[in-house]
């Protein structure tokens, strides 16, 4: 729930905007089906590499590392294959769990094409990181006089947090974000009852997309709000009790569900009578009031303290493909710089934070979501299960066709938000 209560939640209303009450509501509850289903799917794609680890049916760590050979599972030539496939030669020391599914799955070019998405995803959310604080500093009355130096002074700061040998007491501000966030939509709130009162609810609001591609905005958005695919090992390995990974992800996707419901629809009805979502929205605070002023630094802030987090391991993976060592700290640090000057020099001529959302979620985790998953399920299950592929049950058709929605929904939404991403430059 956490993970998905993030800066994402900023464009929410755009994309209720977009898509439309109805739509809206019932997109909402199919995409946090669709994100469960497919971490099942990576979950699946564990299991079958480490078949005795069933979610935490083995209580410690020794035996869980005991438990990584191929024994003891299905019949001789499913043991034979799983055994073969164990043999192959392991992922580069350092590669994640997702990746390293990757790596049994597709072998080298997998991991690659998983390393290049991930790599892609990260630049991006660095630009729109950059791009959000250049749109929450447009929107003070009070700054230095110099754009460029506005932008700068957040910039510096993230270069200098990402520099640092140790980014971990940053995840402490993880708490300061979440505060910002509900204080920023309490704020939004009481503005939209001081302008409209409740008439937004006896306004006339569209329904439904005007357009396909309104719904791809809308899509992109919302897969990026929620987005919780390719971490799913990261949460099922740092669980006391993996095997309620599954209760976890229930609870977790129902909470956000309703909150993205209030968020979105919510607050674009109290704003219907006055204000179009066509941006993020705190664009629909006064720039006179103090308390928006407020609001804005607190985001600003919380901004400049999570890009970090994703600048040091966007450039360790750089350093990594550079052959740059632990030891060579001088070269890491340009690598970091270079990379935030860069994001920074992208994001002044980038669409708004709204736009680069959407794109990021219909093309970098639209794929790693939900097209990668149910490949991946396939490929290992024929790798290591020959008898269970040639029955084709029930889940392997599953499997078959969120391959296939993911496949052309990727495609032709990732299409059309490039195209709206080019038209809102000109």
């Amino acid at each position: 729930t956490k993970m998905c209560m993030g800066t994402g939640t900023l464009a929410l209303p755009f994309a209720a905007e977009k898509g439309g009450l109805i739509f809206n509501v019932v997109g909402l509850a199919l995409i946090a089906v669709w994100n469960y289903y497919c971490a099942n799917c990576v979950l699946r794609c564990w299991d079958c590499l480490h078949p005795r680890i069933k979610r935490g049916d083995l209580d410690s760590d020794v035996e869980r590392s005991s438990a990584r050979q191929p024994q003891d599972y299905g019949s001789v030539e499913d043991q034979e294959r799983l055994q073969q496939l164990d043999n192959r030669k392991p992922p580069p020391v350092g590669t994640t769990s997702y990746a390293s599914v990757a790596w049994y799955a597709a072998g080298p070019a997998g991991l690659l094409v998983v390393d290049l998405l991930m790599l892609l995803l990260m630049v991006m959310l660095i630009i729109a990181y950059e791009v959000a604080m250049i749109s929450f500093i447009d929107d003070m009355p009070i700054t230095t006089g110099s754009r460029k130096i506005d932008i700068i002074i957040p910039s510096v700061i993230v270069a200098l947090l990402s520099c640092s040998q140790d980014v971990s007491f940053l995840s402490k501000f993880s708490i300061i974000g979440l505060l910002a966030l509900a204080l920023s939509f309490i704020v939004i709130v009481w503005q939209g009852l001081v302008e409209n009162g409740l008439a937004g609810f006896q306004s006339t609001m569209n329904l439904w997309p005007k357009n396909l591609t309104d719904a791809s905005s809308w899509f992109g958005v919302v897969v990026f709000g929620y987005g919780i695919v390719p971490f799913i090992l990261n949460f099922h390995e740092s669980m006391k009790t993996p095997k309620h990974i599954g209760l976890a992800m229930k609870m977790g996707l129902i909470l956000v569900f309703f909150a993205y419901i209030v968020i979105s629809s919510g607050v674009r009805i109290l704003f219907s009578p006055s204000h179009s979502f066509d941006g993020d929205v705190l664009q629909a605070l006064p720039t006179n009031s103090w308390l928006a002023l407020i609001v804005r630094l607190l985001m600003t802030f919380v901004v400049a303290m999570t890009a970090p987090l994703i600048v040091v391991p966007c450039g360790e993976m750089i350093e990594g493909k550079l052959g740059i060592g632990v030891d060579e700290i001088r070269k890491r640090i340009a690598v970091r710089v270079l990379l935030c000057m860069l994001c920074t020099g992208l994001a002044e001529y980038a669409p708004g934070f709204v736009h680069i959302v959407s794109f990021i979620g219909c093309f970098c985790v639209s794929i790693v979501g939900f097209v990668l998953p149910p490949l991946f399920c396939i490929q290992l299950t024929y790798k290591t299960r020959k008898e269970s592929m040639a029955k084709m049950d029930l889940i392997s058709y599953s499997d078959v066709g969120a391959l296939a929605i993911g496949i052309i929904s990727t495609a032709l939404t990732s299409t059309m938000t490039f195209g709206e991403m080019r038209r809102s430059q000109q």
